[in-house]
């Protein structure tokens, strides 16, 4: 019987497959008005990105307000940037931006204020120690510059309204404006939104 042979068929080798690289894909080629079409629509897209961020920024900042009295000091004062947030509801103590009644005899339209009652509240003044009280609880007042008993009220707030003043007491006009109509209380809309933080110059957040 004669060996196997160790050579391999001629057969057996098969051509090995040569995969050739993908092509590029070609250039496109744009004219002048496909290039002013794609430039249009990348700006729209991007002016729809900045509108939507200033609505978002106006309903939770509301605005930038310049301060154009003492009437506020030492809270804030005169020549001041205020940061306003227009979002959620006044609450007692918080400073706020409102709209001013003309019987207030304020120019400008606006001014900045404290809120010392809401809605149900009863406020007056004073008590025998000169200060004003809420429900009958006396407030603690430390902003309050000079004091508070110019003018004696007693008001109960009417709902959806609010009782606003100064901290500085002796020279402002508010909610105890003598020629205020009714109760002297302002209503919730018209309040612009609360004082976050004096933007400018820098000073921290509004206590």
């Amino acid at each position: 019987m004669s060996a196997p042979s160790l050579r391999r068929p001629e057969d057996d080798t098969q051509p090995i497959p040569v995969v050739r690289g993908r092509h590029a894909a070609p250039r496109v080629r744009r004219t002048p008005g496909q290039w002013a079409l794609l430039l249009a629509r990348e700006a729209g897209i991007v002016a729809a990105i900045v509108i939507a961020l200033v609505i978002v920024g106006r309903l939770v900042v509301g605005q930038v307000a310049f301060v154009s009295d003492d009437a506020m000091e030492p809270t804030l004062r005169s020549g001041e940037r205020v940061l306003v947030s227009g979002w959620g509801e006044p609450q007692r103590g918080e400073v706020v931006l409102v709209r001013t009644p003309q019987d207030w005899g304020l120019s400008g339209g606006t001014a900045f204020a404290r809120v010392i009652a809401v809605g149900g509240e009863q406020v007056a003044c004073c008590d025998e120690l000169g200060r004003i009280t809420v429900d009958g609880v006396a407030l603690d007042e430390p902003y309050l510059e000079g004091p508070t008993d110019q003018v004696a009220f007693d008001v109960v707030v009417p709902s959806d309204r609010v009782f606003v003043l100064a901290d500085d007491r002796g020279t402002a006009r508010d909610s105890r404006a003598p020629a205020a109509q009714g109760d002297g209380t302002l209503p919730v809309g018209d309040v612009l939104g609360r004082a976050i933080v004096v933007a400018w110059p820098p000073r921290g957040s509004v206590g």
